[in-house]
């Protein structure tokens, strides 16, 4: 694999002082970063992605509002947060353009830092995201629709696999067991009504 990798022109390992950057940015979110932001902290969401996954770059939320309308979040990690331009990371990323997946791993675009645990929405952590807001009605007709930075905290990290046997009925004890399933399993068939 990392032959493939080598013959394909990709670095294996990020320069030194990319590492050196990255290890320099702050673990938490300032409290002005966040009230810049809208805050969705306290909206379920959470992330689908395959089992083997280790970053996590989309989460969605769902929620009911006054008025009875439902307001669903489609939120991307904001990378951009984190990357200064022309900084060494920055510079590294536009010559990666992206990482790449092989059958058994990724080499990643960002130093594991940022790629596996600022940038990825990890369950039961505050992260940044840029994200797209959508307002259904009862017919769900789509009345309204906002783009922009935010804050989320993943309540729970789906597998395909898990969400699917939510949407079949057929959920295991050990997800019944979550505190939050009610509250899951009904964002999840409601998105998957609308879609």
């Amino acid at each position: 694999m990392k032959r493939i990798l080598i013959n394909q022109g990709f670095q294996l390992q990020h320069s030194e002082e990319a590492e050196a950057e990255a290890a320099r940015i702050p673990e938490t979110i300032s409290p002005q970063e966040i009230e810049r932001r809208r805050d969705f902290r306290d909206v379920l969401t959470f992330t689908i992605d395959p089992e083997d996954a280790k970053d996590f770059d989309d989460a969605l939320s769902i929620q009911t509002l006054e008025n009875g309308h439902l307001e669903i979040g489609v939120h991307i990690a904001d990378v951009t947060h984190y990357l200064i331009p022309d900084s060494n990371i920055d510079k590294e990323a536009y010559e990666r353009s992206t990482s790449v997946y092989l059958v058994d791993r990724c080499n990643p675009m960002l130093p594991e830092k940022l790629s596996n645990n600022l940038c990825s929405l990890v369950p039961e952590q505050d992260r940044l995201t840029f994200s797209a807001v959508f307002t259904f009605d009862e017919k769900d007709k789509l009345v309204k629709r906002w783009f922009g930075k935010t804050v989320i905290y993943s309540d729970k990290r789906f597998s395909y696999e898990q969400a699917q046997t939510i949407l079949e009925n057929k959920p295991s004890p050990e997800l019944k067991a979550h505190p939050l399933f009610e509250q899951l399993d009904w964002a999840l068939k409601n998105l998957d009504r609308i879609a």
